[in-house]
C-alpha cells in the first residue's frame, strides 16, 4: 500500500474543507464523500464536526496533521478554505484541490496554484467519482482490484436473483444506503438493463 510522506500507513482519515455558502444543504455535499467511506475503508473529517477549546486555527492545524491528506474545495475561492489550504501547504501536508468550474471562473484562482492537479466536478456524483479515484491512487485498494468491486458484484448477484427491483428496493434488500447503491448502479451500467424512468426505474441483469 502506498504511504504518504509524513503520515503513517495505518491512517485512513482524510480532511475535507469546502465552501459552506455555495452549498446551503451541507448534508448533500458531505454525502458525496461519506457514502464512499465503507467501500474505501476511510473516514472523511470535516472541520465543523469537532469542538475544541484551542483557537480555531490550532484546531484546524491539528486536524490536518492527524489526517493522511486533505481535499480543499476552492470553488468560489472561499477565504476560509483558502486559509485551510494555505495551512496545509505551510506544514507540508499532502493536499488536493477540488473545483467546480460552474461556480468559479479559472481567473479567480491564484495563478501560482492553477497548475496543481485538481478534482474537477460539476455535480456531486462526479465529485464522488473523483474522490474515489484519488483515494485509491494515494492509499491503495483495500478490497480486491477495486475498492467498490466486492459490493458491486454482490449487488449484481442480488439484481440477478431479484429482477425488476428499483434502486431503493435493492438498497433495502441488501441493507445498504440508497446513495451507495446508486453509485454502484452507475458503475454497472454496461451489465444491467433498465425499464422505466427516474425513481421508478427497475433494474435487470443484462
Amino acid at each position: 500500500m502506498p504511504v504518504v510522506p509524513g503520515r503513517t500507513s495505518q491512517s485512513r482519515s482524510i480532511f475535507v474543507a469546502y465552501p459552506w455558502q455555495l452549498y446551503t444543504n451541507r448534508a448533500n455535499y458531505k454525502k458525496a464523500y461519506t457514502k464512499l467511506e465503507k467501500a474505501l475503508s476511510v473516514k472523511f473529517v470535516f472541520a465543523e464536526e469537532r469542538i475544541a477549546a484551542a483557537h480555531v486555527l490550532d484546531k484546524i492545524t491539528s486536524m490536518i496533521e492527524e489526517t493522511v491528506f486533505g481535499i480543499y474545495d476552492v470553488s468560489g475561492w472561499n477565504p476560509n478554505v483558502t486559509l485551510e489550504y494555505g495551512i496545509a501547504r505551510g506544514i507540508g501536508a499532502p493536499s488536493y484541490i477540488a473545483f467546480n468550474p460552474d461556480k468559479t471562473t479559472l481567473s479567480d484562482v491564484p495563478s501560482d496554484i492553477r497548475g496543481y492537479d485538481r478534482l474537477q466536478y460539476t455535480d456531486f456524483d462526479e465529485l464522488s467519482d473523483r474522490v474515489a479515484s484519488v483515494v485509491t491512487q494515494v492509499l491503495g485498494k483495500p478490497v480486491a482490484d477495486d475498492p467498490l468491486e466486492a459490493d458491486r458484484m454482490r449487488m449484481l448477484d442480488f439484481v440477478r436473483d431479484n429482477s425488476g427491483k428499483t434502486a431503493r428496493e435493492i438498497a433495502d434488500g441488501m441493507g445498504e444506503r440508497l446513495d451507495y447503491i446508486q453509485l454502484l448502479l452507475r458503475r454497472s451500467g454496461s451489465e444491467l438493463t433498465t425499464k422505466g424512468q427516474t425513481r421508478g426505474m427497475k433494474y435487470y441483469r443484462g
